[in-house]
């Protein structure tokens, strides 16, 4: 429940509970003021009466009021109005009394009235309850009605209040929905005291978040030369001393030698190599930031960069021998270029590298359900076990360890990356075994508003008609 809503609420639950305990106590001060003035009021009439002469003889008075009266000389009732009865109403006692007669209930007075010309005589005047209760509720409710009348305009009234103090909380909430996600600049809006120190604590908050991003930007440029460089430069000594080494051993004719000292050469060598493939898995993994990623998200075409991806991963792929086949549907995806290029690769070049040579590698491109695009990526590898599927999107992690039987450079982050990438395209991804080749097939779904069908085409490649260029060509063919 939002603030507002419930600030309205309780306002007006509290201004009713305090309206309706208002009228319960208004209601009780009324019935005791109604039965002062009325008592007030029966004594009047009973001195009235009693100021007239004494009539002879049993006379009925009719009476429009209602009110009713007996006049009693020794216990005999002598005169009486016409809706009282003929017998005495109560006992003969000074006061106020409550007796029940004619079906109601009444409030009555006597008095007793002392004449020197003629006897004592007593005065008995009488008035319905009802007649009170009927004039305290009246009261209440000529009170009680305009407030109830004026309730919905009331609740509008507190409604806008409660708006206009909650305003600068508004503003601020909507500073910060509309603000982007690589946006950390200082927030500057009207606020109430009590907002200030938050905003002064969001700012500041802003400002180190920034700092953070821009050590992580540096860090990532700095990584790249500092690392990338002194690899590139060890790769290039190593290749020397490994030529000067074997040209040494050849002027000296001892070959046999040289086959066995060759060997620590290949396993330096194997060793930087993966170095290196860590830094660039690194550095990729640190681009594919979310902040980024939702900055530079445009409309792709899944199925160019299929063919983009494919074509500069062919050299490695004709390499092996392999058969690669594009079966692709043109579909739009909303997405950051670099990183589902980057998605793309890994896919693709794991299954050229886990695939053994002269294998075959299907990529297809095809419309789903409720415009989600599903790209599928499968091999005719030796696949991997279904109790690994969950494990190999850990990071670093590489079934059999660095052992791996394939003998293959990796350093277990590219499907962490892929994994990464879905996620932050909000996709799913999934393993199971190829129906078509048997081995692993990687299934990606895109799903997004803006997907669209556009065509379908079928695309294969063979290894001799295949150019290097920057597309895939379409037309069908084998590797």
């Amino acid at each position: 429940m939002s603030i507002r809503r419930y600030l309205v609420l309780m306002l007006l639950s509290i201004i009713t509970l305090v309206i309706f305990v208002s009228a319960i106590e208004g209601y009780k001060a009324s019935m005791n003021k109604a039965e002062s003035l009325f008592d007030d009021e029966l004594v009047s009439l009973a001195q009235v009466i009693s100021a007239i002469e004494l009539p002879k003889g049993i006379i009925k008075h009719k009476i429009t009021s209602n009110f009713a009266y007996q006049v009693i000389v020794d216990n005999q009732v002598v005169s009486h109005s016409e809706n009282a009865p003929k017998t005495l109403i109560n006992e003969l006692s000074n006061g106020f009394k409550k007796v029940n007669f004619l079906g109601k209930r009444w409030r009555t007075y006597s008095e007793k009235v002392s004449d020197k010309s003629t006897a004592d005589y007593w005065v008995i005047i009488a008035q319905p309850l009802k007649q009170r209760f009927d004039l305290a509720e009246s009261i209440i409710l000529s009170a009680v009605t305009p407030i109830i009348l004026v309730m919905p305009l009331l609740a509008l009234i507190i409604s806008l209040a409660v708006r206009q103090g909650l305003k600068p909380l508004t503003l601020l909430t909507r500073a910060l929905k509309n603000k982007k996600a690589n946006d950390l600049s200082q927030l500057s809006i009207k606020s109430s005291n009590e907002l200030t120190p938050v905003i002064a604590t969001l700012n500041e908050l802003f400002l180190r978040l920034s700092l953070a991003f821009e050590r992580e930007k540096q860090f990532a440029s700095d990584a790249a030369h500092e690392l990338r460089t002194p690899l590139s430069v060890l790769k290039i000594n190593l290749h020397n001393l490994q030529q000067s080494y074997l040209d040494a051993m050849l002027i000296a004719n001892d070959s046999n030698s040289t086959t066995l000292q060759a060997l620590p050469f290949e396993q330096l060598e194997h060793s930087v190599e993966r170095m290196a493939h860590v830094v660039d898995q690194i550095l990729t993994l640190n681009r594919t930031n979310p902040e980024q990623v939702l900055a530079e998200s445009e409309r792709l075409n899944l199925q160019t960069l299929s063919q983009e991806c494919i074509s500069e991963l062919y050299p490695y792929i004709a390499s092996r021998g392999h058969d690669i086949e594009l079966r692709s549907e043109a579909s739009i995806i909303f997405g950051n270029r670099f990183a589902i290029s980057i998605l793309l690769k890994n896919l693709i070049a794991n299954a050229a590298k886990y695939t053994p040579d002269h294998g075959k590698i299907l990529v297809s491109c095809q419309q789903g359900s409720r415009h989600s695009v599903i790209l599928r990526i499968e091999d005719s590898g030796p696949g991997i076990a279904p109790t690994e599927y969950q494990r190999v999107f850990d990071r670093f992690y590489r079934i059999g360890g660095d052992s791996h039987n394939s003998k293959i450079i990796g350093c277990g982050l590219g499907l962490s990356i892929v994994k990464h990438i879905v996620q932050l395209h909000q996709a799913s991804i999934s393993l199971s075994v190829s129906e078509a080749l048997a081995g692993l097939c990687v299934e990606v779904v895109f799903s997004h508003k803006e997907n669209m069908r556009e065509g379908k085409i079928e695309i294969k490649t063979q290894n001799n008609d295949y150019a290097h260029n920057s597309k895939v060509p379409q037309s069908v063919g084998h590797v």
